[in-house]
């Protein structure tokens, strides 16, 4: 794996910060659902949430001008949303990294990095291909009132796929 790249995927810092570095700009950031829902038997058992039980579930696309770089997925279980972790249910198109990197911010558990072949169906319906491996990063933070993950998939049109 190309160096640079390899150094974007493993970057313990906010990626929102990393790409306004690349691009001299802050990047563009597009909410495209934020709401309580339940979500995957996988997504439960990392983050220790009950059958019955609802997250919150927020998808955002992030990139430059009309090219979209990022597709991530943040799902907070009810009871993390609780003092500084509460702010991220009012986020709108506001990037994450403020509040998990901020002054009362979280400290990152876990991150596992992956090519995935398996693209989640809001991708799909973006349009980008079923047919293609994406890189995957997937962090698990702790804030005092609980876990969140947040799972970031590297879009095809992402610098990291540019020899």
């Amino acid at each position: 794996m190309n160096p640079q790249v390899f150094a974007i995927l493993a970057d313990r810092g906010s990626l929102t910060e990393r790409f306004k570095q690349m691009i001299g700009e802050q990047p563009r950031l597009s909410r495209l659902s934020q709401g309580h829902q339940f979500v995957s038997k996988q997504e439960r058992r990392l983050l220790t949430i009950n059958n019955r039980e609802m997250a919150l579930v927020r998808e955002i696309i992030m990139g430059a001008g009309d090219t979209n770089w990022l597709f991530a997925r943040t799902l907070i279980p009810q009871r993390t949303l609780k003092g500084s972790a509460r702010r991220i249910a009012h986020l709108n198109d506001r990037p994450i990294g403020n509040i998990l990197f901020g002054r009362n911010g979280a400290k990152r558990h876990s991150m596992d990095i992956s090519l995935i072949s398996e693209l989640p169906q809001s991708l799909i319906k973006l349009g980008v291909s079923a047919d293609i491996s994406l890189w995957q990063r997937r962090s698990i933070f702790e804030f005092a009132t609980g876990p969140l993950m947040v799972t970031e998939i590297f879009l095809p049109d992402s610098p990291i796929y540019v020899d």
